[in-house]
């Protein structure tokens, strides 16, 4: 009974941190999460269907990246001029309706108008990662960023199961367009409860006057203002990884693809991975999150490339359902080691009156790194080797790791 007892105690102390804002947002991110996770599995599938070829399809994913970067420079301004809340429901809105395009795309043409749309819907990126930081205190972020993947995923884990149910009953295409409905839906209620509840957590200072321009240019020189004078182990978190970044995230559309062409797994068997995937994150998530309070983040950071560059290359040399499963398992466990290691090393090293637009200059610079990327990836996957982007993204892991060591220290004291 003791043991019971503490293990409760323990889990309470844990969920402390859902209170106020974080409790709002992560209210959302369930709903979210529930209905996107239908849809995020076969997306790429999907888009193959409606007649885009691998190579078109990373060109689709690189002006993505491109108009996504265009809204990322006034949206990290906005984030710590105009406050957090405003940008991020009506935005919430915007994005949910973005997913219409898909539900009734006759061919991938439509689909790419709605990724249009979704990017610039993204302008309250900065915002987002800015008021998730604000509310969380310095010593439970790892916690906190990791109870951000675990818990959507606790209501979530089912969700590919029911992409599988509704695609079983409708076909493959139509399957599809139910569950992007869902999404827009889940989008509208998730942007409803940000109206009602969200709490700005800064006194906004918008400029007086000065048009579209002027935010731009100012934006830009507030972003750059704010790298320059950033610490060196900020600048290195920033820009070291982008040797490598904007390949690993454009390999994930094509994994799909890769897993269903050559591994021996059909679609079936991709949405049943998918749900046990998010079991297993559901399983490590949480006291990954809590090592990251616990032990040295940068160590954590430094120890999650090293593992993907082994992980990564593995998934080319296996075939058959148990080995795949095996090793995306295994990427998910590196995933959900550095994603609260590096958010919370980031924020650490961030002070708050300049976290937006560090953190909006952070993604801007890695997605204007990462425009030419998908167009080149889907390249090389069609017309030269499936194989030879992952040999890749595994090398490149390995530097990652080694100058992040060489060049990242812990802060004395962690910014709140």
């Amino acid at each position: 009974m003791r043991g019971l007892a503490e293990r409760l105690r323990a889990v309470r102390e844990d969920l402390s941190v859902l209170r106020g804002n974080f409790l709002v947002l992560m209210t959302t991110w369930v709903l979210w999460r529930f209905a996107f996770r239908m849809v995020w599995p076969y997306e790429s599938l999907y888009i193959r269907a409606l007649g885009a070829s691998p190579t078109i399809l990373g060109l689709m994913n690189s002006i993505y990246m491109a108009l996504f970067c265009l809204s990322l420079i006034p949206g990290s301004y906005v984030a710590d001029r105009w406050g957090r809340r405003r940008i991020i429901v009506v935005m919430t809105y915007a994005l949910g309706l973005s997913y219409l395009f898909y539900a009734l795309a006759p061919s991938w043409s439509l689909v790419l108008v709605g990724m249009s749309v979704m990017a610039f819907c993204r302008i309250y990126s900065p915002a987002l990662q800015a008021i998730t930081a604000d509310s969380l205190p310095p010593e439970k972020r790892g916690l906190g960023y990791a109870l951000t993947n675990v818990l959507p995923d606790l209501f979530a884990i089912a969700s590919p199961l029911v992409a599988v149910l509704i695609i079983r009953t409708y076909g493959f295409l139509q399957g599809m367009r139910i569950a992007y409905l869902s999404v827009v839906l889940a989008a509208l209620a998730a942007g409803t409860i940000r109206l009602v509840f969200l709490e700005e957590t800064i006194s906004p200072r918008p400029p007086a006057g000065g048009g579209l321009l002027k935010v731009y240019s100012e934006s830009l020189r507030e972003m750059i203002k704010a790298l320059r004078e950033a610490p060196r182990s900020l600048k290195a978190i920033i820009f070291v990884p982008l040797l490598v970044f904007p390949l690993t995230n454009s390999l994930w559309a094509f994994i799909p693809l890769f897993v269903v062409d050559y591994a021996g797994v059909s679609e079936e068997e991709w949405g049943l991975m998918s749900s046990v995937r998010t079991g297993f994150s559901l399983a490590v998530g949480l006291a990954f999150g809590k090592l990251a309070d616990k032990l040295s983040r940068r160590k954590l950071v430094v120890a999650s490339y090293l593992m993907r560059s082994v992980a990564v290359v593995a998934l080319v040399l296996v075939s058959g359902f148990i080995q795949v499963l095996l090793v995306l398992l295994a990427i998910d466990a590196v995933f959900n080691l550095f994603m609260p290691s590096i958010s919370a090393l980031r924020a650490d090293l961030t002070p708050r009156e300049v976290r937006g637009r560090v953190l909006g200059a952070n993604m801007l610079v890695r997605s204007l790194a990462s425009i030419p990327a998908p167009f080149l990836v889907g390249f090389l996957y069609e017309h030269v080797s499936p194989r030879l982007v992952f040999y890749l993204v595994g090398a490149l892991s390995l530097v990652v790791a080694v100058l992040l060591a060489l060049l990242v220290e812990e802060p004395e004291e962690r910014e709140v």
